[in-house]
């Protein structure tokens, strides 16, 4: 089964089995070069580029491939070491972040330590984090209670607003550790 994505007018891309076929064409519809990567990517993340008018990179589809497969905010260094392809440098792993930042596609977040850490802002809940003080594990938190005080906000007329709340304690296993 063959599956077509139009892409604005310069570009195609066509899944064919594990292959990935990307067919770059100018404005007269002629066409430039072809790429073909093996690739397990699903259609999604073509979509997500396209919509935010990014363009379609092997880095890039690498790259976001890391950041949907992972339920908790990731550092640069950690999305480099879960990069099948270890051609792509870490310089193109910051480049990438600052240029998916600019498209709201990601969110930094910053626990207080050396590390931002970064995560998609799309096929996720709002939610917030809790830190282990000691092991630096990250978990969830799926409710906010922040509505009141958004409301309070817009009331003194601001508007666009956003929030970031993370909380810090000790997990479980690090308590017990410390109990013993």
């Amino acid at each position: 089964m063959k599956l077509f994505l139009t892409t604005r007018n310069t570009d195609q891309v066509l899944f064919k089995k594990r292959w990935l076929m990307l067919t770059y064409s100018d404005e007269k519809q002629e066409k430039v070069f072809t790429i073909m990567i093996k690739s397990t990517i699903d259609k999604d993340i073509f979509v997500i580029l396209k919509e935010r008018r990014l363009r379609i990179t092997y880095p890039r589809i690498e790259i976001l491939r890391v950041l949907k497969s992972t339920r908790n905010p990731v550092t640069v260094l950690e999305i480099h070491s879960k990069i099948r392809n270890k051609k792509i440098d870490l310089a193109t792993v910051y480049r990438t972040i600052n240029a998916f930042l600019e498209k709201q596609l990601v969110t930094d977040i910053d626990f207080k330590d050396e590390f931002k850490r970064y995560e998609l802002t799309i096929d996720r809940d709002h939610h917030h984090h809790i830190v282990c003080k000691i092991c630096g594990k990250i978990e969830n938190i799926e409710n906010c209670f922040t509505d009141k005080m958004v409301k309070e906000a817009e009331e003194k007329g601001y508007q666009e607003i956003t929030h970031s709340l993370e909380f810090f304690g000790i997990c479980e296993p690090c308590s017990n550790k410390k109990l013993h």
